[in-house]
C-alpha cells in the first residue's frame, strides 16, 4: 500500500447528507439532494457528520459552517427513529383518547374536549387523557441529541443500568444498537417465540436509569458481575411485584444484601438469585435472555442457580430457603409450570412448620419445637413470611383447584406502620412527575390476609362432601364468603375514588378480591345443574369483570402495560378464558373484554401462561369458533 496523503481527509464509507450553505437553499437542497451549482463547485463532497463544521467541510477548507441534519442522512437511523416514535406515540395517544371517551365520566370527557377545541399541544392532549408513554418527540431535539452524542473526541467507557455488555464504548447514533425498532421491520430477524426486540436495548432512558436501591452482585450470585443490572431487578421487584406477594422485608433485606455478609440471617445466594428471577420478567436486559427466541425465559439463569443452590441446602430449614421457595413457587406458575411450584410451595409449608411458622388446626396449642434467641427484626420478618405462605397457599389452591394445606400462621398479622416504606413507579419512564406516596404495605399485608381467610373459607366448600349435591344449602353457606368479600371492597376506595396515578398495589388488591368473587361465583355455577340461579349468577360475575376492567384501565392510563405486577396474570388469564365464549352476550362488557385483551397481550410477552391463553383465543378466533369485536382482533394481531 502507497503512503497515505495526509493533507486530504478520509472518504466516507457512506454518502452523508449533503453540505447546506446558509447563504441558499434550492429546491434540490430542501428535498436532501445538492444543487448542481454546489456539487461543481465543491466536488460533490458530501458532510461526514456532526459537530459542526464536519470534518470533510474542514479538510475541504470550505468558508462557511455546514449545517448537519442527521435526520437527513441515509447512512443513519436517527430519522427512522424519529419516525418510529412518532407513530407509537400517535397511536398510544388515539388508544387512550379512545378509551377514555368508552368509560370516563361526562365531565372528564368534556376536560379533554376543551384542550383539544383549545389547540392544545399534542402533549396538553396526552396529559389530559392519561397517557404516561407519550412524548411526541421532534426532529429538532433528535437532532441535538445526535450533536451532542457526538461533540466528544474519542471513545468512552459508558456504565449502563440494564447489562455490563451495553455501552462498552460510546456509540454514535448512527450505530444500529441504539436505535428502537420492532422486529417484524428487519426480515432477517427470526423470532419463532414471543416477541423480541433485540434492538431496544440500550436507550436514553435506560442510560439515565437510576435504580431505587444500589446493591452488589457480588458475593450473591455467579451469573453476573454487573452491579447495576442487580440493582435495577431489585428496584423492579420492589416497585411492581413485593407489595402485593410480601415474603421478605424490603428494608432488612436490602440493608443485608448491601453489607455483601453471605452468613446474614436474612440475605443469601439462593434468596437474592430466586428475587432477580422473579424480578427478571420487568427487565430487557439480554441477561435475562439465554434462549434469544422466547422473552418468557427471561430470568433462567438466575433461575437456575436457584434450583442448584437449593439442592446444596438438602432441606436445611431457615428463612431465607423458606422465601426463596416462595419466589420460585411464583416465577414457575408465571412460566406455565403451576403444578411444579405447588411442590415447590409444600417444600416451604413444610420447612415452615418445621420453624414454628405455621401451625396445625388440629394441635394449635403445639409447643414450639424450633428453639432459638428470637430478635425483633427476626420476630417481625418471621411473622411477615408466615403470613405470605398463607397467602400463596391460598392462591395455588385457588389456581389448581387442590386442597389447601389448611396451616394458619403462628402469629396474628404484623400492621406496624413503622415498617412502611415510599412507593414510586419505577422505572419512571418518560414522566419526570411522579410524586413519592406511601406504599401501605402494613395495610396491604392486612388487606391480603383478610383474602386468605376468605379463599380458605371458599376452599372448605368446594370438598365439603356435604354439599356436593345439596346446591341451595351451598347457596346458604356461598352468601357468607359473598358477602365478606363486598364488604372488604367497601373497606376499600372504589375506583371512582382512586383517581389517577394511585399506587399500584392499591389496584392490584382490588383486582385479587374480584378475581376471588368471579372463583366463588364459578364454584356455584358448576355445581347448579338445575340452571336455576345461573343467569343470576353469570350476571354478577360480569359485573366483576367489569371492574376489574376499569381497575386495569387506571394502572393502564398511570403506568402503562411495560410493567405489569405478575399477580395480576392469573385473574386476566381466567377472565378471558370465560369471556371469549360468551362475546355474543356480553353486551357493554365487550369493551371489558378489549382491555383484558390489551393486558392478556402484554402480559403474555413476559409470563407464558398467559401467552398460552392468549395462543389460545387467536387459534379458537383462525378458526371460527368465535367472533371476536375488531379492536381485539387488531390487539391480538398486533401481538403475532
Amino acid at each position: 500500500m502507497g503512503q497515505q496523503d495526509k493533507s486530504k481527509p478520509f472518504l466516507p464509507l457512506a454518502p452523508g447528507p449533503p453540505r447546506i450553505d446558509s447563504r441558499q437553499s434550492t429546491e434540490e437542497e430542501l428535498h436532501g439532494l445538492p444543487s448542481m451549482q454546489d456539487s461543481k463547485a465543491k466536488g460533490k463532497l458530501a458532510c461526514s457528520g456532526p459537530p459542526s463544521p464536519c470534518k470533510a467541510c474542514v479538510g475541504a477548507n470550505v468558508e462557511n459552517d455546514c449545517h448537519f441534519d442527521p435526520s437527513r442522512d441515509l447512512r443513519r437511523k436517527v430519522a427512522v427513529k424519529r419516525t418510529i416514535q412518532e407513530l407509537s406515540d400517535v397511536r398510544d395517544l388515539l388508544e387512550s383518547l379512545l378509551s377514555t371517551v368508552r368509560l370516563a365520566t361526562p365531565d372528564k370527557i368534556g376536560e379533554v374536549v376543551g384542550v383539544i377545541k383549545s389547540n392544545g399541544s399534542m402533549c396538553d392532549i396526552a396529559f389530559a387523557v392519561g397517557c404516561p408513554v407519550t412524548n411526541f418527540t421532534d426532529s429538532a431535539s433528535l437532532s441535538n441529541a445526535s450533536q451532542l452524542s457526538n461533540s466528544e473526541e474519542g471513545e468512552q467507557v459508558l456504565e449502563s443500568p440494564m447489562g455490563e455488555n451495553f455501552g462498552a464504548k460510546a456509540r454514535r447514533p448512527s450505530e444500529i444498537s441504539v436505535i428502537s425498532t420492532s422486529p417484524e421491520r428487519d426480515h432477517h430477524i427470526e423470532m419463532p417465540g414471543a416477541t423480541f426486540d433485540p434492538y431496544a436495548r440500550v436507550s436514553l432512558e435506560s442510560l439515565c436509569n437510576i435504580p431505587l436501591y444500589e446493591v452488589p452482585a457480588k458475593p450473591w450470585t455467579e451469573v453476573t458481575n454487573d452491579d447495576s443490572l442487580v440493582s435495577v431487578l431489585v428496584s423492579l421487584y420492589f416497585t411492581w411485584d413485593h407489595p402485593c406477594a410480601q415474603f421478605l422485608d424490603q428494608g432488612i433485606f436490602v440493608e443485608h444484601m448491601k453489607s455483601r455478609d453471605v452468613e446474614s440471617e436474612f440475605c443469601t445466594p439462593l434468596l437474592v438469585n430466586s428475587l432477580l428471577s422473579m424480578a427478571s420478567a420487568h427487565c430487557d436486559s439480554p441477561h435475562n435472555y439465554p434462549h434469544m427466541e422466547n422473552e418468557c425465559f427471561r430470568g433462567e439463569t438466575f433461575f437456575a442457580e436457584a434450583e442448584r443452590l437449593w439442592k446444596a441446602q438438602e432441606g436445611r430449614p431457615s428463612l431465607p430457603n423458606i422465601q426463596a421457595l416462595l419466589l420460585m413457587c411464583s416465577v414457575l406458575s408465571c412460566q406455565g409450570k403451576a403444578n411444579l411450584g405447588w411442590l415447590m410451595l409444600q417444600q416451604a409449608v413444610q420447612l415452615a412448620r418445621d420453624m414454628d411458622l405455621l401451625i396445625l388446626p388440629e394441635a394449635p396449642n403445639s409447643k414450639h419445637m424450633f428453639k432459638y434467641d428470637i430478635t425483633p427484626d427476626m420476630e417481625h420478618v418471621r411473622n411477615i413470611t408466615a403470613w405470605g405462605i398463607s397467602s400463596l397457599n391460598g392462591q395455588m389452591s385457588m389456581k389448581l383447584k387442590k386442597v389447601a394445606t389448611l396451616s394458619q400462621p403462628a402469629t396474628k398479622i404484623d400492621t406496624g406502620g413503622d415498617h412502611d416504606f415510599d412507593w414510586i413507579p419505577y422505572p419512571r419512564s418518560n414522566h419526570i412527575t411522579y410524586t413519592t406516596k406511601r406504599a401501605h404495605l402494613p395495610e396491604v399485608r392486612q388487606g391480603l390476609a383478610e383474602l386468605t381467610d376468605i379463599m380458605l373459607h371458599i376452599e372448605k366448600l368446594r370438598y365439603d362432601k356435604e354439599l356436593n349435591s345439596d346446591f341451595d344449602l351451598l347457596m346458604a353457606r356461598a352468601e357468607v364468603p359473598y358477602h365478606q368479600l363486598q364488604e372488604w371492597l367497601v373497606a376499600w376506595p372504589s375506583t371512582s375514588q382512586i383517581g389517577i396515578e394511585p399506587v399500584s398495589q392499591i389496584l392490584i388488591l382490588r383486582i385479587k378480591c374480584v378475581h376471588v368473587i368471579m372463583h366463588l361465583i364459578e364454584l356455584l355455577v358448576e355445581r347448579d345443574y338445575q340452571s336455576s340461579k345461573t343467569s343470576q349468577l353469570q350476571e354478577t360475575w360480569l359485573a366483576q369483570v367489569k371492574e376489574m376492567a376499569q381497575c386495569l384501565r387506571i394502572h393502564r392510563q398511570s403506568y402503562g402495560i411495560k410493567h405489569i405486577p405478575s399477580q395480576v396474570a392469573d385473574a386476566v388469564q381466567g377472565a378471558l378464558r370465560v369471556l371469549v365464549h360468551r362475546l355474543e352476550d356480553l353486551g357493554e362488557a365487550k369493551q371489558a373484554f378489549i382491555e383484558l385483551c390489551r393486558f392478556g397481550v402484554a402480559m403474555g410477552q413476559r409470563f407464558k401462561s398467559t401467552a398460552e391463553t392468549i395462543q389460545t383465543i387467536q387459534s379458537l378466533s383462525s378458526r371460527g369458533s368465535v367472533m371476536l369485536p375488531k379492536q381485539a382482533i387488531a390487539i391480538l394481531n398486533d401481538s403475532e
